[in-house]
């Protein structure tokens, strides 16, 4: 491939990585609006707590690892592992925060009646599963005591087990488009053009992850 044709393809995947933080942020403000504008009692936490958890914090520690991207450029790979650790930390605990006010407001069961309740739930689990394997990951030594794995096996655990994760979350996101709660103070139109853009912008940052998934897969087997 000529050098010509890499600095469009260079150029694309940079724009395309921006244009994807544009609709991530656009997609934070319309899930939230009505909460910041109303605050229509503790779920209005939960709404904003949630999606604020998976949509920029997430997207943003996955996007650490795509390559093409100015600031990350800028890191070392030792810098990339501590800010994608400290993102992640960050997002799960403001995941679990909106979800223990669920767990505590609604009847008692209530979340695991509906699909976005269901996705939420087991996200959440997968995540502090991914959580334990990346530390595992950054402390080999100490991890001996208790995963007799070989540390590239609890890297790829820790990788497969935070993008079912992310994307379990990002499919209980887009169920709540369609709780009544959400509903109620929506209109369709904007529910599905939503959901559309949900979806793709989810998707791109998954790009790096898979390939580097794929690396890892065949070293393990």
């Amino acid at each position: 491939m000529s050098d010509s044709a890499n600095k469009l393809i260079v150029i694309a995947r940079f724009s395309i990585n921006y244009v994807v933080r544009f609709i991530t942020a656009s997609l934070f403000l319309y899930c939230c609006w009505i909460p910041f504008q109303y605050l229509t009692g503790w779920f209005s936490y939960h709404v904003i707590l949630c999606t604020f958890g998976y949509l920029p914090l997430m997207a943003e520690a996955i996007m650490l690892f795509v390559g093409d991207d100015i600031w990350s450029k800028k890191l070392d790979r030792k810098s990339k592992y501590i800010a994608h650790g400290i993102i992640i930390t960050v997002a799960t605990l403001v995941v679990t925060a909106g979800n223990i006010l669920v767990f505590m407001y609604l009847s008692p069961g209530y979340h695991l009646y509906t699909a976005h309740g269901i996705t939420g739930l087991i996200s959440m689990i997968l995540l502090y599963i991914s959580l334990g394997f990346g530390l595992a990951v950054n402390y080999p030594k100490q991890a001996e005591k208790f995963l007799p794995l070989r540390p590239v096996t609890n890297k790829f655990i820790h990788n497969i087990t935070g993008l079912l994760a992310y994307g379990i979350g990002i499919t209980s996101l887009c169920y709540g488009y369609f709780t009544n709660w959400f509903v109620y103070y929506t209109g369709e139109e904007s529910r599905s053009v939503a959901l559309g853009l949900t979806i793709a912008a989810s998707i791109w940052p998954l790009n790096g992850a898979f390939i580097s998934l794929w690396a890892q897969l065949k070293t393990v087997f």
